[in-house]
């Protein structure tokens, strides 16, 4: 597992190991999704838009190696959050971006169809109850 960047997942991968690639840089959900200063959050800030434009099979790879990325984890500590609703709300929708992540190749990926698909889960995520950040809106208050 490639967690405090992506040279460790690449080195490990071209040695021949089975890769999770979970960068810090893209797959920590316990990082603030926004500037908002009042939003809940570790030290960084990991956006929307910066889970959906990662790509778990870098480039550099040649085939062989790149067969070796198994997939891609998020990760979310939840020793600073004290409720259910805060660990939802610091998941959701970078939780729907990763998914898609995991499943499309790079070639297939597009931000504006995922945000039009976005709104549908977003939909499904209110009528179940759950917490979540919503990306177009400023929120003042936020779960504990």
């Amino acid at each position: 597992m490639s967690w405090q960047g992506t040279q460790g997942g690449i080195e490990a991968a071209r040695m021949g190991h089975d890769v999770i690639m979970s960068p810090t840089s893209h797959c920590y959900f316990d990082y603030r999704q926004s500037d908002e200063p009042e939003e809940p959050g570790n030290l960084g800030r990991i956006p929307l838009e910066t889970v959906y434009g990662y790509e778990p099979v870098p480039s550099e790879l040649d085939p062989l190696a790149a067969s070796k990325i198994f997939g891609v984890q998020g990760n979310i500590w939840t020793e600073r959050m004290p409720t259910w609703k805060l660990v939802e709300y610091m998941a959701l929708p970078r939780l729907c971006a990763l998914a898609e992540v995991a499943w499309s190749p790079a070639s297939k990926k597009n931000w504006d169809c995922f945000q039009s698909r976005l709104t549908n889960h977003l939909s499904f995520l209110k009528k179940m109850g759950y917490t979540y950040r919503h990306p177009l809106r400023k929120h003042r208050e936020f779960p504990l």
